[in-house]
């Protein structure tokens, strides 16, 4: 990746956190519930019984709490991330107590121990993962780790491709020096085009 491009992916994550910081909690729910429905009324989702799911941010960003729960429900298997360093695997949460029983990290997101052993994922029929922005051409800015550019990498040959929920804005770039920032509710964005 250029420089030029670095730089401005760099600003705008920056951008996309302070427009997203500002949302009331009250729409952040909302979009969730709109969102969360729309998973659970996918072919992909209602197909799948291997699930990972990001846990996501208190604020600001889509909740996977509701999804969650029905993965346990459904008698589906949840895999969620599981971080260190630059280093990310999908690890098998056993139930919902597992679950309600993850200590928050300093981002305040719930997060497996690093020290229990877990079950990593070597199967996926569905990916959900989270995004600070994407486009309609279903491009994905992410936090800037690389998680899940490196992630879905590794797993492309044995994994489904992924939905990533979309919150609130969306980026519609004209060229890669001048973007818009429009209000708009892009639901679910399938990797894969032939998916939608």
């Amino acid at each position: 990746m250029s420089q030029p491009v670095r730089a401005i992916k760099k600003t705008l994550r920056k951008e996309m956190r302070n427009l997203l910081d500002q949302i009331p909690l009250e729409k952040i729910e909302e979009e969730s519930a709109i969102v969360t429905e729309k998973v659970f009324s996918s072919q992909e989702y209602l197909s799948s019984t291997h699930v990972s799911v990001y846990l996501s941010f208190p604020k600001a960003e889509i909740s996977t709490k509701s999804i969650i729960l029905d993965i346990f429900n459904k008698g589906k298997i949840c895999y969620v991330p599981c971080w260190d360093g630059d280093y990310m695997e999908m690890v098998k949460l056993e139930s919902l107590n597992d679950y309600s029983s993850l200590k928050v990290n300093k981002w305040n997101i719930p997060e497996p121990d690093h020290d229990q052993n877990r079950d990593i994922a070597t199967q996926l029929d569905l990916i959900l993962m989270p995004g600070l922005a994407f486009d309609l051409h279903r491009n994905r800015l992410g936090h800037g780790k690389g998680y899940y550019d490196k992630y879905l990498t590794k797993c492309r040959q044995w994994t489904k491709p992924p939905i990533a929920s979309k919150f609130i804005y969306c980026i519609l770039p004209n060229n890669w020096d001048f973007y818009n920032l429009k209000w708009c509710r892009l639901g679910l964005l399938r990797s894969d085009p032939t998916c939608s």
